[in-house]
């Protein structure tokens, strides 16, 4: 007979326990496991049966000769999975420390840099440094600073300026916004397009929660327009599958646009956006972000979009 239910704040499911529970789950079977782990089988259902009396509940049963998982064992294990993987990710780091923090570098950015500026710029990155580890992923801005201050991510690399008290926000590229449509629609030839020119037609636009749809709201309402929108969408790629799809015309930045094979023409507003570093103050910028803050600030001068007056800061 199982015990009863330990106390809650003891630690009766130790990462032990998990290492030996989530290997008899993904083997299915004590010898599986036993194999996987490099022990003995004894060893296994010995400790299988240990975690059952602190758990006070059952993990497994014997069904036809099989090991089969109960509810418990099948809702414990997701957790257990979250962990594990968390686990790996802290001996990657380890690792990778190994070699110093110089060798490492993890960075987010917005989705709208994701397709054009940010690859070319970490393509040239691991030409110039072979054995850096890189690990990136795209992130609302609003969620930038938790990123940063939790050190997730050691640099954020934003399509507008981030205030916030604990992190530099150093705008040094200046871009765009631009008009998108198919290449049989009938402005697809002109020159240039004006906001004016778009009114009563079908008009994809950011959510106007969103930074690039307040930033579009805010020239729309200095225009004194009145443009409405068939559908809101919170990413340019969203708003390229759905001009793809034969729906309007859009406006957003002109990276996505640039990538994205459709008709790019430009607006006579200057509906500009500074995209910018972001970086702890609590910490010193590593050897590896002020690298790259060195590649994406040399793309800038090539395209002609450096800020007036920008400097990069001193490395360490």
């Amino acid at each position: 007979m199982l015990n009863e239910a330990p106390e809650a704040t003891t630690m009766v499911f130790k990462l032990r326990h998990m290492e030996v529970f989530r290997a008899v789950m993904l083997t299915g079977s004590i010898s599986g496991a036993a194999k996987m782990l490099y022990v003995s089988q004894p060893a296994v259902s010995k400790l299988i049966t240990y975690i059952e009396s602190r758990l006070a509940y059952r993990l497994f049963q014997r069904i036809n000769n099989r090991l089969v998982p109960t509810a418990e064992a099948v809702t414990l294990y997701r957790e257990v999975e979250r962990v594990y993987q968390a686990a790996l990710a802290v001996n990657e780091c380890a690792r990778a420390l190994a070699n110093g923090p110089h060798h490492q570098l993890r960075i987010c950015c917005s989705a709208s840099l994701s397709t054009v500026v940010i690859p070319g710029a970490l393509a040239q990155l691991k030409r110039e440094m072979p054995a850096l580890n890189i690990e990136w992923q795209t992130t609302l801005m609003g969620d930038m600073p938790n990123q940063i201050l939790s050190k997730k991510v050691d640099l954020a690399i934003s399509a507008l300026p981030l205030i916030h008290d604990h992190l530099h926000s150093m705008a040094f590229m200046r871009a765009r916004m631009v008009c998108v449509m198919p290449a049989d629609h009938p402005f697809a030839g002109r020159a240039a397009l004006s906001l004016h020119d778009l009114v009563d037609q079908p008009l994809l636009l950011f959510r106007p929660d969103m930074p690039f749809g307040r930033l579009l709201a805010e020239e729309i309402e200095r225009q004194g327009l009145n443009l409405g929108s068939m559908l809101n969408f919170t990413n340019a790629n969203e708003a390229v599958a759905l001009v793809k799809q034969g729906m309007g015309l859009t406006i957003i930045d002109e990276f996505v646009a640039q990538d994205s094979g459709l008709v790019v023409v430009p607006l006579v507003e200057a509906i500009h956006f500074d995209i910018s570093f972001v970086y702890s103050k609590f910490e010193p910028l590593s050897a590896s972000s002020a690298r790259l803050m060195q590649v994406l600030h040399r793309q800038a001068v090539k395209l002609g979009r450096v800020i007036p007056g920008f400097e990069l800061p001193p490395m360490a």
